[in-house]
């Protein structure tokens, strides 16, 4: 049987996570925060639902939080967004490649710390 799941990396279940997008404006600012639900999770992206009709290659800043760590800023780009009833399904890639070296590795660990907890069986 032949695999055809593109994924190199586990998703999880993103829906205890509270979330906040920005969408940047042309100059790179952010504009107003709106709130949107997380259906799931991986060290490189996270999948959206959000009111919002984002479109491919729009940046965002993100503000990921849970019970024990918040990170806030995290720039990411929308890679496909699809309309599901009156919401969009977003998928989001994290780029914190943009980010200075310090920076990136700082968000890198809180991502990975967001995974274990999202891992637990009670983080629902």
């Amino acid at each position: 049987m032949q695999n055809n799941e593109r994924r190199f990396r586990q998703r999880y279940d993103a829906s205890p996570l509270k979330l906040e997008i920005r969408r940047l404006n042309w100059f790179g600012r952010p504009k107003k925060a709106h709130h949107a639900i997380g259906r799931d999770f991986a060290l490189g992206g996270i999948a959206i639902i959000t009111p919002l009709k984002l479109k491919p290659g729009q940046r965002l800043l993100l503000t990921l939080e849970n019970m024990h760590h918040r990170l806030q800023s995290v720039p990411a780009v929308v890679v496909r967004s699809e309309m599901i009833e009156a919401d969009y399904l977003c998928a989001l890639k994290f780029a914190i490649g943009e980010l200075p070296e310090p920076a990136s590795r700082g968000v890198y660990t809180i991502l990975k710390r967001l995974e274990t907890t999202l891992k637990e069986p009670s983080a629902a």
